[in-house]
């Protein structure tokens, strides 16, 4: 699995990076290095799940970005149905009903039952026994379904439902366990206000933006942007209006920059975009779709700005202080032209 570190928490709602896939808007948990689950506790659930109800195969599934997705497989499944196999978010199976309507699904016998005749489960892998749960996040959003499956019949005692439910639990509770860090770690990294980075956010991502960088060979550029007459609309106006002004601000800036750009709020109503610029022309368009936004916005003050940009190439060893105050250089001087004029 790659190495995929503070972005991975995109898993939670739309894809971050501007993705546009097919499927449930979660990121693959195969494409990413999550410390935080246990997963040899979790093979050896699913491998104690097989064994408990004699079945040839029992999985952990994930609905993803790529569809349902195998997690885990028990070590008698085979490769049949091993790690990483996807059926698509519109194919007839059985998880995916249980992953849709959140809901268990036990078919004891789908030869006895045209229900079940035409999902992959019984087409393509012969199985005629499913008993699926679904797994969920703790906001209540479906995460996929722990299930065991069979080539004969079953009728299971009730008692093994209810030992499957606990196993079930006990694969919630590592998902608690995970999405409680990875909210902490991103509310860490946003600004309460305004929802973007925040100074530390920036801090440690411009690192990983900068190595990036320097592997392509590809020069940066930082903007520097403070707004103009902030003071005056707090006390025209009052410090809520100056909220929604720095939240409007905020939003627009991010909204006119690529996904991945790196904005942040540095403090009070100055910002930092930080730009993986190939041309020459892409600040300056950057730019003119903020403006033509702020232009647009209606029911609040007109927000102004001035800005500093200072270019950074792929061989450039200054610390990212030096270049803040740098850039913040260009700001000055842009706020002391734009006052002559």
């Amino acid at each position: 699995m790659t190495t995929l570190k503070f972005w991975c928490f995109g898993a939670f709602g739309v894809p971050m990076g501007g993705h546009s896939l097919p499927g449930y808007g979660y990121t693959s948990f195969n494409d990413m290095q999550v410390d935080e689950i246990d997963w040899a506790r979790w093979q050896n659930l699913v491998d104690t799940v097989a064994e408990m109800f004699a079945a040839p195969a029992a999985y952990i599934t994930q609905a993803n970005t790529k569809g349902v997705e195998v997690l885990i497989s028990s070590l008698k499944g085979g490769d049949a149905f091993g790690p990483g196999i996807t059926s698509p978010p519109m194919e007839q199976g059985l998880s995916q009903q249980v992953i849709a309507k959140q809901q268990p699904l036990y078919v004891r016998n789908a030869k006895d039952d045209p229900r079940w005749q035409q999902t992959q489960e019984y087409t393509t892998y012969n199985w005629v026994s499913y008993l699926g749960l679904p797994i969920s996040w703790p906001d209540g959003h479906s995460f996929g379904s722990l299930c065991v499956v069979s080539t004969s019949p079953t009728d299971y005692p009730e008692v093994y439902m209810r030992v499957l439910a606990l196993i079930r639990d006990v694969i919630n509770s590592d998902l608690a366990h995970f999405y409680r860090e990875a909210q902490l770690l991103t509310q860490s990294y946003t600004d309460p206000l305004t929802q973007i980075y925040n100074r530390r956010g920036f801090e440690e991502l411009f690192v990983q933006n900068r190595q990036l960088a320097r592997r392509l060979g590809r020069r940066m550029a930082l903007l520097n942007f403070d707004l103009d007459g902030f003071k005056s609309i707090n006390d025209n106006f009052g410090h809520a209006m100056g909220d929604e002004v720095l939240c409007a601000f905020a939003r627009n800036l991010k909204q006119s920059c690529r996904s991945c750009d790196l904005v942040a709020r540095w403090g009070g109503d100055e910002f930092l975009v930080l730009v993986h610029s190939e041309t020459d022309a892409m600040e300056s368009s950057m730019l003119a779709r903020l403006d033509e936004r702020l232009a647009a916005l209606g029911n609040l003050p007109a927000i102004g700005y001035s800005v500093g940009m200072l270019r950074i190439g792929c061989d450039d060893s200054r610390e990212l202080e030096e270049l803040v105050m740098m850039a913040d250089l260009n700001l000055y001087s842009h706020k002391q032209r734009k006052k002559k004029s």
